[in-house]
């Protein structure tokens, strides 16, 4: 084959190339509409105070602990109530409470004091639709907007004991905030 007999072909095939490339195929698409047009709206976790709490001793008795003595044998509870709105399908949180911490100024009685004293916080939670779920302090909301209170006590406790010990007398001890806190979890 010559030269120029090859040439003419490979001019023919790469024309060819070119065309084709060039060129148009066939193919089909379609769609259609999917779902309608929805608006989602997002629940609700919130927990406020229900107002002031108060505080009694272990008779019972409304106190105020800035001017309350306390003595070995006393316990002082404060007590306050929170109303919680929950709403969310498939909503699981956890409840914690906290007391405030226990400190003091310097000073040999004020610490002799801080070192006697316990200090504890529980909850309880009431209302509908809120249940336990399987979790220890976890809790979910049924259908809807369900609005609940948790009642939170905090407890301080000078125990008694049956060795005198008068290193406390006159000891002073500041408490500070506790709180109640809801938490969301992804299930229970």
């Amino acid at each position: 084959m010559n030269k120029l007999t090859k040439g003419a072909i490979a001019s023919a095939a790469g024309i060819v190339l070119l065309m084709g490339g060039a060129g148009t195929l066939a193919s089909w698409n379609a769609s259609a509409t999917a779902g309608a047009s929805q608006t989602i709206t997002a629940g609700q976790l919130s927990v406020v105070s229900a107002g002031a709490g108060a505080w009694k001793n272990s008779l019972g008795a409304t106190v105020t602990p800035s001017s309350y003595k306390v003595v070995p044998g006393d316990t002082l509870t404060y007590t306050q109530t929170f109303n919680v709105t929950a709403s969310g399908d498939n909503l699981y949180f956890t409840v914690a409470a906290s007391s405030g911490a226990l400190s003091n100024a310097t000073g040999a009685a004020n610490a002799a004091l801080l070192s006697q004293l316990t200090n504890a916080a529980s909850y309880s939670v009431t209302g509908n639709g809120i249940v336990q779920a399987t979790s220890p302090n976890t809790y979910k909301v049924g259908a809807g907007t369900t609005a609940s209170t948790i009642v939170v006590s905090m407890t301080i406790a000078f125990p008694y004991g049956t060795t005198v010990d008068n290193s406390a007398q006159l000891g002073a001890v500041t408490l500070g905030t506790g709180a109640v806190t809801l938490t969301q979890t992804a299930t229970a």
